[in-house]
């Protein structure tokens, strides 16, 4: 007679993710209230979602908005007759099409499990939008709606490297 045991392998544990973790994520990032706002909805959901599974998300919600922001600022290009705003609005075309890769980087990361390889992809990214908006920092303003979604962005790449530190 043999008897087959099933135990679960680690692969299979999935820790679910609770209002307290998504608390103590989002006290960590550089904007709290932004954190809660994208995070809260996944605690105690019905389908409970793991720590990776939340930083997917995350990314997903980041690269969607970096990709949605690329396409304001090409119509920017398109639509500004101020040369000055022109280039730097080219500027940050190139700074996000180099982030857009860096969430492409970010999830693959995710997926292999490389927790430093990820937050190096957050960081890079970070570090594209913080250049776009020093492009701002002199005359003549920026009357769009671009600081916002860049300073969006700021923070989406805050929550992922916070993450980075809750991932198994």
């Amino acid at each position: 007679m043999i008897i087959f045991i099933s135990t679960p392998s680690s692969a299979n544990l999935v820790l679910k993710v609770s209002e307290s973790t998504i608390n103590a994520i989002c006290t960590k990032t550089l904007n709290p209230s932004f954190c809660l706002g994208i995070l809260k909805p996944y605690a105690d959901h019905p389908h409970k979602r793991d720590i990776t599974g939340l930083a997917r998300i995350t990314i997903y919600l980041a690269k969607s908005n970096a990709t949605s922001t690329s396409d304001q600022i090409h119509s920017l290009i398109q639509n500004t007759d101020n040369p000055q705003l022109k280039e730097r609005y080219t500027s940050c075309s190139k700074n996000y099409d180099n982030a857009i890769g860096d969430f492409k980087q970010a999830k693959k990361r995710l997926i292999e499990g490389n927790k430093n390889g990820l937050k190096d992809a957050a960081a890079t990214a970070m570090g594209e939008f913080n250049a776009c908006g020093e492009n701002f920092r002199q005359p003549p303003a920026d009357p769009s709606t671009l600081q916002k979604s860049n300073k969006n962005l700021l923070d989406f790449c805050s929550i992922i490297l916070v993450m980075t530190k809750f991932l198994p």
